[in-house]
């Protein structure tokens, strides 16, 4: 399998803290991109550690809502306006954050 590499946190800092900077449409659209691949990249991950996980346990649960949250906020569009689209990657940001600590530090 040819997995892609783990996306840059610096990429995670700037879109999280992308409502306070006034970040120009293509950038916002670069972040998007890159943190819909890294979620693409990182659901899978976290529904084989769920399989792994002691069905309906702490862990199980953590992984899948992770995943599902991640799903669900890369189900809508980047915004067209500034702060919406900073909203936006500002939420990917957090979902990728989320399922990086699922899958690293189990609970």
């Amino acid at each position: 399998m040819n997995e892609a590499p783990p996306l840059d946190p610096s990429l995670i800092s700037e879109a999280l803290g992308a409502t306070d900077m006034d970040l120009p449409l293509p950038r916002m659209e670069e972040l998007d991109q890159a943190l819909r691949a890294e979620i693409q990249r990182l659901v899978p991950v976290a529904h084989r550690h769920a399989d792994a996980a002691p069905l309906r346990s702490r862990t199980w649960y953590a992984l899948i809502q992770a995943a599902e949250r991640a799903e669900d906020a890369a189900q809508y569009q980047l915004g067209a306006a500034p702060l919406a689209g900073a909203i936006h990657v500002g939420e990917l940001a957090r979902r990728v954050c989320e399922l990086r600590h699922v899958i690293e530090v189990p609970q």
